[in-house]
């Protein structure tokens, strides 16, 4: 019969090349998942299977359903290993149908016949398409519900032995690539009455031998532009594929332009006068006598519809300009594309900044890494290297880390795929520390400049003047990016000005060496690794030591912002300054590192991480402050000096006791109480006192903690040293409820509040908040606590108080199952575990994994209960830190519940093992939990 159905024919793409690589068995299996997940989806978009070889011809009654299957049709061949990709035609006509009778189909006949008109016109189609790429006629678009996307034209296609041309259109979502001209179909383009072939309009585009990936984006971005506009000038460091971009778009919009589309390359040239006779020579313009070759190449281009792609403007930027300007006065029609590091600054540019690829997210699954066109780059041009290359699970996480340390640049990833040849992704990491000498072995056909990282970004360096390689190489001293404030301060030594810093620094944002960043607050700047790389090594081997210099006002600055932090840190711009740390972490432990080499005063790799003391408990990176001040210690310089020793021993405690570690911290703040009484520091002396006493009252030493409390506010009262004192206030709360003097703990923990309110320090005003919503728990007045507890919060996540605020879900989860309330608690709980466990909090884990242990009692996992609870006893026992009493009395009522529940045989057992697991898979039990 006849009826008007879809017909969607696929083709897997280099199945020979793949069986010479794999070998037929390997293939056999593969061919095997191929079918299976073909198979698998066809009940799923309501399709018939008529035919199969390389591919299948598959039948839809509906177009739509056409159209699905095949996007997750190319999806699935992506999952497999290796992955395939395939090629699909798509067509919607009349048919003629031919069921088969059983007895014929169980001799081997097809079920299901189909012949017409359709089935060769989609064989055609599908034959144009390319690998992934899903092509579909204009019956097929039409057949489409109004409501669907309407998919990209690429063109009209005339086909052999079709009388008038075809439209083509690409399905899905992928980037619209027209199909390459060929002897059974080739482009044509209307012009007037008559179709041209699109072959046939004049052009000089360099024929590609690489597929082109990615940058969709970019791509209809531009040809918007182009249409907007009649110069686009694509700005970019070398190596981010401006020239291929360029090409790319001017091959999709060649049917525009039928005078034609010429690439003029500039690079070969060095005179600027050079420029035009290269144009001229390109477009066969003859020098006439008498006449500026400028002024006929101009009459020539005049009343012609043509596209001009300039491309490497930057080094003959002022004759590109010129010819530029020049043309598009004499001719209307005409289309400039430029690409350079540098603007050609002509009136009606449009500026398109190139940027590199985006990266994938860090932990990101082999499946989603498959769609990062940083990734696909990197893998397409692996296989051209070694046709066996895959994206497998195992090989994703070391090319998500390569894509991520070459930072997405085209270039470098072309040629770390060339090196698959020899080397493994896990080797070429590994031989990154030196990426100058890694990335080299480009394609001898292209310039020299392009064959190695290292001579693309010599290329550039050489363009500068002066005073820009000045400024860009002293730039390289920067880690993870700076301010201009910064970049005056530590790079307008002479023979720069400080003054002229804006100005060179926007010349090297114009000629894409650093980058601009305004997704904050403040205006950043930044360059990437591999040009920072590049400026430190220049820096260094600058022979007037200007490398040394640079790098000693560094660190010198950032000792002063280290200093100015600490500051910020308790006043109501607390949130700000976590932040501005935040972003310049980075340069600060390079710094540190300067410091630590003696580069600069030794004793700055003390100051520093002294001076950020409140950034690392507040930010929970208490191992990495920890490591600092232990290594400043050792330092002969800090041992030398009694005053510098004192700050680091307090601050070294100070962390060692927020990690859990309070035999360690009551050590060192001993050893520093006694050098701060012989120097008569009253203040270090009352400071150390507070401090000390929270490391006693952590090992359950509460008398002789509060006698050490006691003192401390004695001396800070005298000093009239508020912060200090309503810090004292709050430790002192927290030693009267382990005495059990509630009432008392209640009123040190209000007055603590009150005063760390009227100071506007958000993150002590989170601490008090905390304990006296934990004190009135304790007192009963649970919905107090509650609001208590949730302004602790607020404060946390106001300040970028990480720690406080993981310290606050904790207790509302500790709230919320007091209320009976398991659904609630569960999630606070494991939210504040996983901080914890990331910040290296061991007494704070081990408060959990108890609270955790109450949970799994109330959800009836008594067993894992059990287990929580004798991995906390273990932990307390071999670091000696307590509870309070009551909450150690909870405990306690929740072990005697464990026992009747499972019996003291049973319960013991449970104990034993959990005693014997590791903090951290004790956490992850914990976390494991079933949801209530």
């Amino acid at each position: 019969m006849n009826d008007v159905r879809a017909l969607l024919l696929t083709d897997v793409a280099d199945s020979t090349l793949l069986t010479e690589a794999l070998g037929d068995a390997t293939m056999a299996a593969l061919w095997a998942d191929h079918d299976r997940v073909a198979r698998d989806l066809l009940p799923l978009h309501r399709g018939r299977e008529i035919d199969k070889t390389d591919g299948m011809l598959l039948l839809f009654d509906r177009a739509e359903d056409a159209l699905a299957y095949a996007d997750a049709y190319h999806a699935a061949l992506t999952r497999l290993t290796p992955p395939l990709l395939a090629r699909a035609g798509l067509h919607v006509g009349p048919l003629t149908l031919r069921e088969n009778p059983p007895a014929d189909v169980a001799r081997g006949a097809k079920p299901l016949e189909v012949d017409g008109l359709a089935k060769p016109v989609t064989a055609r189609v599908m034959a144009l398409a390319r690998s992934g790429q899903t092509l579909m006629t204009a019956a097929a678009v039409a057949a489409l519900p109004p409501e669907a996307a309407q998919p990209p034209l690429l063109g009209h296609w005339r086909f052999k032995g079709v009388s008038e041309p075809m439209a083509l259109y690409q399905a899905g979502d992928g980037q619209a690539s027209a199909p390459p001209d060929g002897d059974k179909a080739y482009a044509v383009v209307r012009v007037g009455e008559r179709w041209l072939p699109v072959r046939e309009i004049p052009n000089n585009l360099p024929q590609q031998a690489t597929s082109f990936l990615g940058r969709e984006r970019e791509l209809d971005e531009l040809h918007s532009a182009l249409h907007a506009a009649r110069l686009v000038t694509l700005l970019g460091m070398g190596g981010l594929g401006k020239t291929r971009l360029s090409l790319q778009v001017a091959a999709e919009l060649l049917a525009e332009y039928p005078d034609g589309a010429w690439f003029l390359d500039l690079s070969p040239l060095s005179e600027p006068g050079l420029v035009v006779e290269e144009a001229a020579r390109l477009l066969k313009v003859r020098e006439e006598a008498g006449r500026p070759l400028l002024q006929t190449l101009c009459d020539q281009v005049r009343g012609r519809r043509l596209m001009l792609v300039i491309d490497n403007c930057e080094h003959l930027v002022a004759a590109s300009a010129a010819l530029a300007h020049a043309l598009l006065r004499a001719a209307p029609e005409l289309r400039i594309m430029a690409s350079s590091r540098i603007a050609l600054r002509v009136p009606g540019e449009h500026v398109y900044p190139v940027l590199p690829l985006p990266l994938p997210e860090a932990g990101s699954s082999a499946a989603v890494l498959a769609g990062s066109t940083a990734v696909r780059l990197f893998v397409d041009r692996a296989r051209s290297h070694r046709p066996t290359f895959a994206l497998t699970e195992v090989e994703a996480p070391h090319v998500a880390d390569l894509v991520a340390r070459l930072e997405g640049i085209p270039l470098a990833l072309e040629l770390a795929a060339a090196r698959v040849r020899s080397l493994t992704v896990a080797d070429i990491n590994t031989r990154l520390k030196d990426r100058y000498k890694l990335l080299t072995g480009g394609s001898r056909v292209h310039q020299q400049r392009q064959q190695t990282l290292r001579a693309l970004v010599d290329w550039s360096y050489d363009l500068l003047d002066a005073n820009e390689q000045k400024l860009f190489c002293r730039l390289g001293v920067f880690v993870g990016g700076f301010d201009l404030a910064t970049a005056e301060a530590v790079c307008g030594a002479e023979p720069l000005d400080p003054l002229d810093t804006l100005d060179l620094l926007d010349s090297l944002v114009e000629k894409s060496l650093v980058m601009l960043d305004t997704t904050g607050v403040e205006t950043r700047y930044r360059m990437l690794d591999t040009l920072r790389e590049y400026a430190r090594e220049k820096l260094d081997q600058d022979p007037d030591g200007d490398g040394p210099a640079t790098a000693g006002l560094h660190c010198q600055h950032f000792w002063a912002f280290a200093r100015h932090a600490r500051d910020g840190l308790q006043g109501p711009q607390q949130a700000e300054w976590v932040q501005r740390i935040e972003a310049d972490l980075d340069n600060l432990r390079a710094a540190m590192a300067l410091a630590r080499s003696g580069g600069v005063d030794p004793l700055l790799a003390a100051k520093l991480p002294v001076a950020l003391q409140g950034f690392w408990v507040m930010r929970g990176r208490l191992g990495e402050g920890r490591e600092l001040v232990r290594g400043a210690l050792a330092l002969p310089a800090v041992q030398a000096s009694e005053m510098a020793s004192a700050h680091t021993l307090y601050v070294a405690a100070v962390l060692a006791d927020a990690q859990g570690d309070p035999l360690e911290a009551q050590r060192l703040l001993e050893t520093c109480l006694a050098l701060r009484r012989g120097l008569q520091d009253d203040a270090g002396t009352a400071i150390t006192l507070s401090t000390l006493s929270m490391a006693r009252l952590a090992t359950g030493q509460a008398e002789t903690a509060l006698t050490a409390q006691e003192e401390a506010l004695t001396l800070l009262r005298a000093q009239g040293h508020h912060t200090g004192e309503a810090i004292a206030l709050q430790q002192h709360g927290r030693i009267l409820r382990h005495l059990g003097r509630d009432d008392e703990a209640i009123a040190s923990a209000r007055e603590a509040l009150a005063m760390a309110q009227a100071l506007a320090n958000l993150e002590l005003e989170g601490e008090c908040a905390c304990l006296l919503g934990a004190l009135l728990q304790d007192a009963g007045d649970l919905e107090a606590a509650a609001d208590a507890l949730q302004r602790a919060l607020v404060c946390g996540q106001d300040a970028g108080d990480r720690r406080n605020a993981a310290l606050a879900r904790a207790a509302l989860g500790r709230l919320a199952l007091a209320r009976g309330d398991a659904a609630a608690s569960q999630p606070l709980l494991a939210e504040a575990m996983q901080a914890f466990h990331a910040f290296e909090m061991r007494a704070e884990q081990v408060d959990t994994l108890e609270d955790h242990a109450c949970l799994a009692l109330a959800l009836g996992r008594f067993d894992a209960a059990a287990a929580l609870l004798g991995c906390a006893q273990a932990v307390r026992q071999a670091t000696s830190l307590v509870r309070p009493p009551k909450l150690a009395a909870q405990v306690d009522e929740v072990a005697a519940a464990l026992a009747r529940q499972l019996g003291k045989a049973a319960y013991d057992a449970a104990l034993a093992a959990g005693q014997a697991l590791p903090l951290a898979e004790a956490v992850q039990r914990a976390l494991n939990l079933p949801a209530a």
